[in-house]
């Protein structure tokens, strides 16, 4: 009798190990990440089921191949042109009973203007994830901690360092220019008319992407919100560009988009207008700060030298 007792203590012993092994394999998996907001978003497992709710967010899973978890993205976002993927409407406000029925593990979201829609989503029970990438270092981490949030740490940081090191062989060559060497360049995006200008100065990814590329850049004495800021057309005559880069929206809008630079009469003598050096730069690359940012830089490199 007391060996039998003894044998099914031991039993029992074996199986407590093996059930406490297993439970601390599952308590392991969850992770506790603090968010561009700054708010503790715990994980308690790899995600399955995403929706990206801002496009800025989208090529970070297509870049570490997670885009086979995506389920909803907004109306505007690129990856639901050539992807099968539910829509889920606009960035705000956000549709969260359309949301809810795609029962998403988490739901992925930018600050700034969409920040508003994290207390909503919090209050139906959605774990929500907010990212808020804004320079060349943001992306590299944005790389790593999006690898540990889908549980493929390995991946992310391998594309991290990768994304680093193609863009930083660019830098470096770039930082062999002399002050001298690097054009002046300025990138005028056009609200409505052109006296209605926005540029890129301090604190914007684009003011990090033209100096990589060897530009030097007329505004990036100046800030304001996220590096973005308002200046008028004597701004850009005073500085007097050699280079002026400007977005277009759509296929076929570039000669549109140049146009209304070379068109306008107090412009006629700059420097880039003169030279032909008036370049139409797709907005899907200056639009957000995500991996594109490696195709931006490249992009500048060709039309400064």
């Amino acid at each position: 009798m007391v060996k039998f007792l003894a044998k099914e203590v031991s039993v029992l012993k074996r199986a407590l190990t093996v059930g406490l092994v297993v439970l601390f394999a599952a308590l392991s998996a969850a992770i506790d990440i603090v968010d561009d907001l700054g708010r503790l978003v715990t994980i308690n497992e790899p995600p399955e089921r995403v929706v990206v709710a801002s496009p800025a967010i989208t090529k970070y899973l297509e870049v570490l191949d997670l885009s086979s978890r995506i389920v909803g993205v907004t109306d505007w976002d690129p990856f639901a042109l050539s992807n099968e993927v539910e829509k889920i409407g606009n960035l705000v406000p956000l549709n969260l009973e359309k949301i809810v029925s795609l029962s998403p593990d988490l739901v992925m979201i930018s600050g700034g203007f969409q920040e508003a829609e994290v207390e909503k989503l919090e209050n139906i029970g959605v774990n929500t994830y907010v990212m808020n990438p804004n320079s060349f270092e943001d992306i590299y981490r944005n790389l790593v901690v999006v690898g540990n949030i889908f549980g493929v740490p390995e991946r992310g940081k391998t594309s991290a360092d990768d994304f680093r090191e193609e863009v930083l062989a660019i830098a470096k060559d770039s930082h062999k220019l002399s002050q001298d060497e690097k054009p002046r360049v300025i990138y005028i995006m056009i609200a409505g008319e052109v006296s209605d200008i926005w540029t890129c100065g301090t604190g914007s990814f684009v003011n990090q992407a033209i100096a990589f590329a060897g530009g030097a850049n007329v505004a990036a004495p100046y800030s304001g919100n996220n590096g973005w800021f308002p200046v008028s057309p004597e701004f850009v005559l005073n500085s007097q560009p050699e280079i002026i880069l400007v977005p277009y929206y759509y296929e076929g809008g570039q000669e549109e988009a140049v146009n209304m630079i070379v068109s306008y009469k107090p412009f006629e003598e700059l420097p880039a207008v003169k030279n032909d050096r008036v370049y139409p730069l797709y907005d899907g690359l200056t639009a957000y700060a995500n991996p594109n940012f490696v195709n931006l830089v490249k992009t500048l490199k060709e039309f400064f030298f």
